[in-house]
This record gives structure tokens, C-alpha cells and sequence, in this order.
């Protein structure tokens, strides 16, 4: 049986290295592989999670699709307007203002808006040559602040190449430098903690790669920017300002800034984007005010499921060398056992604790080596040298 099981294993693993030389160029080709290599447990988690609330601490201020001088004008005015009137914890504004525009008197007042104490702002990070760089506002006499006021989201993907959002890095280094993540600044904004004792407190490292935990809902705290009769709902809240327009069946009205997420519930093929960046920025935020993260270590996941396949395999190798005859009943039965065994796990460690872990390829290879191992077989049933080590056992 050893023999038989390092035979499996030699071609297995040869299999498996050509089949990863070929996807990973087959793959940006390929829509139907990307697709099926989208596709993770925490997306059936979240699309099924009934633990969705809508956030008592974050509103969206909604600043619609106008052109760019209008929305100058609206968010200079409602940033000083909200503060004078209501002073909201923290403003995080989620719009990047270019050098495209050079009126003066539009200009002068958003900077004074957006210097403000309370005020978050994003900068971009711009890929030149493969090598990033980060593009802070060209708004004259507008000063960066890395450390407490100018957040990068570039973390959340580009829109445009149709990537799920799952994960965000909260800091980031470029050239040398630790830049934060925008929404990790409002989050020690509003609770008033540096980095560090933000850090300390979730008991999370800052450059580990964090999964998000979508559970917020933000329909009913999304306010037009020139609603002012629920400006007094801002009141010590953290305001996001952005994009968030919606239709009224509850699709986004903009193709802007708009992105798939988990709860997509067509996460096959992902048709339609279901959330504005905004929205993910709101979820992030509430996860770290609330400690309400996913922690998640991708090297222990990989073992994991390297271990866990490796055992199914031979697993199934045993029971088709000792019962061939059976063997079609049986493998669909482990099959189904292996996979509701696995998915079971994997969510009921999801829901009764912060941690996620992804069995996704541990479940693929349930599937696989059932029909591999037929066809490594036969092979080696043609190499007269390992049919009479068989007799010879």
C-alpha cells in the first residue's frame, strides 16, 4: 500500500505542477476559471448571514454624480455647515480632488472645509511602471497629514478589473514609507487611539492582511448631502462622504466606484456589482470601532488544506484498492459526507468566533481525486513494473 500511495503522489504532484503552469496563463484568458476561482466559503457565509444591522454610529452622506465644481460647493458647504451646527466625531471624505479644476474662491473654501480637525481625506496611489506612489490632492495650501488626516483606499481593488473585495491591508508601504488605510484613521478618529493602542486593543497586527466581515447595512443612514432636515442625526456619528446613489430596486444608480462583494447573490459569474467603495469603507470602519473583525491566516489556511486533501486522497486510494467493487456508491457518499463535513466546520467557526477559514480547495479536491485516482491508476496498471510489485505484495 505504501508503494501504491508514492506512486499516486509522484504523479499527482507532477499533474498538479503542469496544471498550475497552464492555468496561471489560462486564467487571465479564461472567464469561466476566474470565475470558478472566485468563488470562497465566506461568500455563501455572508450571502446567507442573517447578522446584517444597520450601523448606529456611521452615516454616508450621498453627494450624487454631478460635475466636479457643483460637488466642490457642496461638500465645502455641508462639512462647514454639519460642524458649526452639529460637530459629527469624524468626517471621512471619500472623493479626490485633482488639479482639473482651479477656481480660487471654490478652492479656498474646501480647503478650509476639509482642513478642519475632524476631517479624514483620501490620497490615491498611482502605479507609474509598476512602481506605486502616492498622489496627494494638489489643492494649494491644502497640507498632508499621513499620520492622522490622508488615508489611501486603493486596497479595495480597481473597479474595473472585477475583483471581489474581501480583504484590506490597514497600512501599507510605498518607497520606503508606512502609509495608513483611510478608514483605520477614522476609526482611531472616533475613538481617539493612536495606532498603536487601536492595535492593542483588537489585539490585530496592522500589516497583516484583514479580512472585512460584511454585517452592516448603511439604506437607512444615507443622506442626501442637501437633506438638511437629518443633518441632526450627525450629531457625534461618523459621516462618510461619497458616492452612494441607489435605484429603487436597490442596485447602484452609478457605474462609478462601485464593486462586488460577498454578498453578491450572483456570486457566480458576478453580473452585477452591488456596493459602492463607500459602503466598504463604512463595514471596515464598523468592524474596527465594534472589534468585530475576521482574523484570518492564510499560510495556516494553505497547510490546512494541503493536510486535509493529502488525507482525503488517501482516503479514497484505500477504499478503492479495498473496495473496487463498491467503490462508484462509495465515493459519492464520502463525497457528500466530506463535503458537508468540511462546509459545516468552516461556518460553524465563523459563526461562533472571529476567525475564518477558507476549505474551499480542501472541498475542490474531494471532488477531483475521486475521479483522479481511476485515472492514475489505470496509468499505472499499463507500467508492467508496478503491476508485478503488486503480485509480488
Amino acid at each position: 500500500m505504501l508503494k501504491k500511495v508514492i506512486c499516486h503522489f509522484v504523479i499527482v504532484s507532477a499533474a498538479l505542477l503542469i496544471f498550475s503552469f497552464i492555468g496561471n496563463r489560462v486564467e487571465k484568458l479564461n472567464p469561466i476559471i476566474k470565475a470558478v476561482n472566485d468563488i470562497k466559503l465566506s461568500d455563501i457565509f455572508f450571502l446567507f448571514s442573517d447578522n446584517i444591522e444597520t450601523s448606529s454610529e456611521i452615516y454616508i452622506i450621498d453627494i450624487g454624480d454631478k460635475d466636479s465644481v457643483k460637488s466642490r460647493e457642496d461638500i465645502a458647504s455641508f462639512i462647514e455647515k454639519i460642524n458649526d451646527q452639529y460637530m459629527p466625531k469624524v468626517i471621512g471624505v471619500d472623493v479626490f480632488f485633482d488639479s482639473k479644476y482651479k477656481d480660487e474662491s471654490f478652492n479656498k473654501k474646501l480647503i478650509t472645509s476639509l482642513s478642519m480637525d475632524n476631517v479624514i481625506r483620501i490620497f490615491k496611489v498611482e502605479d507609474d511602471f509598476n512602481t506605486l506612489y502616492p498622489n496627494f490632492s494638489v489643492l494649494p495650501g491644502l497640507d498632508t497629514n499621513t499620520v492622522f488626516k490622508d488615508g489611501y483606499t486603493f486596497g479595495l481593488g480597481n473597479a474595473t478589473q472585477h475583483p471581489c473585495i474581501r480583504y484590506y491591508k490597514p497600512t501599507f508601504e510605498i518607497q520606503g514609507k508606512k502609509y495608513n488605510h483611510f478608514s483605520k484613521l477614522i476609526a482611531q478618529k472616533y475613538l481617539n487611539q493612536s495606532s498603536e493602542e487601536l492595535s492593542n486593543a483588537l489585539d490585530i497586527n496592522f500589516e497583516d492582511k484583514l479580512m472585512i466581515r460584511f454585517n452592516t447595512n448603511f439604506s437607512d443612514n444615507r443622506i442626501n448631502i442637501n437633506d438638511s432636515t437629518r443633518y441632526h442625526e450627525l450629531k457625534d456619528k461618523i459621516v462618510l462622504i461619497g458616492l452612494n446613489t441607489y435605484k429603487n430596486d436597490g442596485t447602484p444608480f452609478y457605474n462609478n466606484d462601485v464593486h462586488f462583494t460577498p454578498k453578491n447573490p450572483n456570486y457566480i459569474g458576478r453580473s452585477i456589482k452591488d456596493s459602492y467603495g463607500i459602503e466598504i469603507i463604512g463595514t471596515i470602519v464598523s468592524n474596527l470601532i465594534n472589534n468585530d473583525h475576521f482574523s484570518h491566516s492564510e499560510t495556516f489556511v494553505n497547510w490546512l488544506n494541503w493536510i486535509i486533501s493529502i488525507i482525503v486522497y488517501i482516503f479514497l486510494l484505500f477504499f478503492f484498492t479495498t473496495f473496487n467493487e463498491h467503490y462508484v456508491f462509495l465515493k459519492i457518499f464520502i463525497q457528500t459526507i466530506g463535503i458537508l463535513l468540511l462546509a459545516v466546520i468552516s461556518f460553524f467557526i465563523m459563526f461562533n468566533s472571529n476567525y475564518y477559514i477558507d476549505l474551499t480547495p480542501a472541498i475542490g479536491m474531494i471532488f477531483i481525486s475521486a475521479e483522479f485516482i481511476k485515472i492514475v491508476e489505470e496509468l499505472l496498471q499499463k507500467l508492467p513494473s508496478y503491476t508485478k510489485n503488486l503480485k509480488n505484495e
